[in-house]
Parts: structure tokens; C-alpha cells; sequence
């Protein structure tokens, strides 16, 4: 069997590529359970977001990409979980 391989040359979709620095951590709730946190930052104005479960960020990350695109860079950062 033969693979052709095309290569992929990575053209921007959007004007302004937006930057986001995620980090996700583990904590003991106390039980034996284990419980990830995490807190999604835009770079590099700086608004954070925290959250506990991956269908919260994606939901923050689409809510602050829409903004953007919407012109409504100005808006209130939403609150999130607390951390």
C-alpha cells in the first residue's frame, strides 16, 4: 500500500490569532476522589478564567473567541469557577 502524503501549509483564519496559556491541575478533595482544576489566560492582556470541567473552557474559550470576532473586545470577563 502506498501513502501519498500532501503537505499542509498553515494559512491564518483569522486576522488576529489569539494567544491562551491553560494550565490544569490535580486536587484531593478531602477524599479519595481526585478533582482537576484549571485556569485558561489570554496573553497577554491577562483575563483569567477558571474552570472544573473541560465543556466549561471550551464554552469560555468559543464565548471569547466570538467577542472578538463580534468587535466586542471590551466586554466583562465572565467569573468562573472559583479556583
Amino acid at each position: 500500500m502506498t501513502v501519498t502524503m500532501t503537505p499542509v501549509t498553515a494559512t491564518p483564519t483569522h486576522a488576529h490569532p489569539r494567544l491562551f496559556m491553560i494550565r490544569v491541575w490535580r486536587e484531593q478533595a478531602g477524599s479519595p476522589s481526585t478533582v482537576w482544576r484549571g485556569k485558561v489566560q489570554s496573553l497577554p492582556d491577562g483575563e483569567a478564567y477558571y474552570f472544573h470541567t473541560w465543556a466549561r473552557l471550551i464554552a469560555h474559550l468559543q464565548a471569547m473567541m466570538e467577542s472578538e470576532r463580534s468587535g466586542n473586545l471590551d466586554s466583562e470577563p465572565e467569573k468562573g469557577d472559583n479556583p
